[in-house]
């Protein structure tokens, strides 16, 4: 595993704590269909961090998905 990410694409979630879990799993919710966060990933992410937090948790997540796509679109490549 490299970085967290099995040989198959996927993360191995299991390696953080259960607040982290939900937030990333909530990150993927939102990147992949943010119109459809189902109540079931909202309540896990609810059960660990308050509503300011989420509030935090969600604009990070825009703000990466914002620049992502900004330089996917202009085909910006990455920096080290």
């Amino acid at each position: 595993m490299l970085h967290g990410v099995r040989s198959d694409g996927s993360a191995g979630l299991e390696q953080f704590e259960p607040g982290w879990r939900a937030a990333l799993g909530y990150a993927d919710a939102v990147t992949t269909r943010s119109d459809a966060v189902t109540d079931e990933e909202y309540a896990a992410l609810a059960g660990r961090w308050d509503e300011g937090q989420i509030v935090e948790i969600t604009q990070v997540i825009g703000l990466f998905n914002y620049f992502n796509r900004f330089n996917n679109a202009l085909r910006v490549e990455t920096t080290r």
